[in-house]
């Protein structure tokens, strides 16, 4: 069984947490290989139908498994994204609502790395950011390495580093792992701000069937967002260059048929739409649409595109129901292997529910952190909202009118759709239902501040807090 221990120890380990998934299947559990690309936009990935060939190796990757088309972050910060992905909970359930504030210790909500941990995997984390650093989001449990050395300056700083970095590192443990099961997590940061055009990659080749995305460029924008999209571009490129450097391992270990790949952004980024540039403050299609991707030999149909709404939350059920294993914690996502696998008509569209908060001007350091867990819960959302196939419904709080959209062509473009046309009563109804989903959610449980003055400007870096 590959140094596995047998399931019916989860119940020892983890007690209420584990059962035994569906018996569709027999024999060893998959290696888990997670990939997460900071700030990537689903349409500017050519498997999603963008212009230019920015990612030939994620479109392989899409043509192995299945693709999910409409797929949205729980929140469109970096840290409190990935806790999300890990937890499969709403920020304000695991408590970390902003960048630098980790999840709840009290009660500490259980991790996929934990649980993957007790049942025997060899787990590691290579993270390229400084707000996935372990002490400031608490993800570190479970995970035998959690490496974090950030070698990347700018603003005189060490905050991050670059792809080759990260996924150098991350191929060397995976060739003195190739042997043990493992669930091996890899954080590209690339795409992010502050971003650099990479010659090699800034003339990219139009994507099949699709005009020259440069002419495209140079028609459609200013030149000075050209430049930025050019750039942009180049990053996924960088990114996706080196993610096909472990896909080529993984062949080369002969581990490609016994791995499940698992692809997602932690959020997106507007470019310049809607006169805004950057994440984290709005909740615009370009920021809460994700690029979703997971691969299986024998498992997960080839080619296939998933057009129901999913969240990041439902990757770390789907993770586990693969891997044969059952899950009874209150957690908000769904496995989505009932959606991978079935093959008659689609589903009833269910709410994707998404949230964002208003980061301070300045976080405290450790020694006023008590300033910020008080002030903290007293805030709410800055705007929290759901789609529901093409309806999307956003709030900006008691008092404000909400905003209703039309989703149209690759979902990526928002339509407002004029008050006078929504009845009255509808609108009354999509405010009840996000307030009584926020309050069944909202569990109050307090994050912890602890930045030292190191760690505050490391966000100041990021472009996280104002100076």
């Amino acid at each position: 069984m590959r140094g596995m221990m047998p399931l019916v120890l989860a119940w020892v380990l983890l007690p209420g947490v584990l059962q035994a998934g569906p018996k569709r299947r027999v024999g060893l559990r998959p290696n888990i290989l997670l990939i997460t690309i900071d700030t990537l936009r689903a349409d500017h990935l050519s498997c999603y139908g963008y212009a230019r060939q920015t990612s030939p190796n994620i479109d392989r990757l899409a043509a192995e498994g299945t693709l999910f088309w409409n797929a949205y972050t729980p929140i469109p910060l970096t840290g409190p994204s990935h806790i999300s992905l890990m937890t499969a909970l709403f920020p304000q359930q695991h408590g970390a609502t902003i960048n630098g504030m980790r999840m709840s210790t009290n009660p500490r909500p259980a991790t996929l790395a934990r649980i993957l941990h007790r049942l025997g995997y060899k787990t590691a984390a290579f993270v390229s950011a400084w707000p996935l650093k372990k002490s400031v989001t608490g993800l570190g449990q479970g995970f035998d390495v959690y490496n974090q050395k950030f070698t990347y300056r700018y603003k005189l700083v060490n905050s991050a580093r670059n792809a080759s970095e990260v996924g150098s590192a991350a191929r060397r443990w995976l060739k003195r792992k190739a042997r043990e099961a493992f669930f091996l997590w890899v954080h590209y940061f690339d795409p992010h701000e502050p971003r650099v055009l990479h010659p090699e990659f800034a003339d990219l080749p139009p994507a099949g069937g699709s005009p020259p995305g440069e002419l495209r460029l140079r028609v459609l924008m200013p030149a000075d967002r050209a430049e930025r999209v050019t750039a942009y571009d180049s990053e996924i490129a960088c990114a996706d260059n080196d993610l096909g450097k472990m896909l080529q391992l993984l062949r080369e270990l002969g581990l490609q048929d016994r791995t499940l790949i698992v692809l997602a952004a932690d959020h997106g980024e507007s470019l310049g739409e809607h006169n805004y540039v950057g994440h984290g403050d709005h909740v615009y299609q370009p920021i809460v649409r994700i690029p979703m991707i997971m691969s299986y030999t024998n498992f997960i149909p080839r080619g296939k595109t998933v057009s129901e709404g999913v969240s990041l939350l439902d990757v770390m059920p789907t993770i586990l129901d693969y891997a044969g294993i059952g899950v009874r914690l209150p957690v908000e996502g769904r496995s989505l292997r009932p959606l991978i696998e079935q093959a008659g008509p689609r589903r009833i569209e269910r709410p994707v529910y998404f949230v964002t908060y208003s980061e301070p001007p300045l976080l405290p350091p450790n020694w006023l952190s008590w300033i910020w867990t008080w002030t903290k819960t007293k805030r709410s959302p800055s705007r929290l909202g759901f789609v529901k196939g093409n309806l999307k419904v956003v709030s900006e709080g008691p008092g404000v009118p909400l905003r209703v959209y039309e989703l149209q062509d690759a979902f990526t473009a928002e339509h407002p759709s004029a008050t006078s046309q929504v009845q009255e009563a509808q609108l009354r109804d999509y405010r009840q239902q996000l307030a009584a989903w926020f309050k069944r959610t909202n569990r109050g449980l307090q994050p912890e501040g602890h930045l030292s003055e190191e760690d505050l400007e490391m966000l100041r870096s990021l472009g996280y807090v104002n100076p």
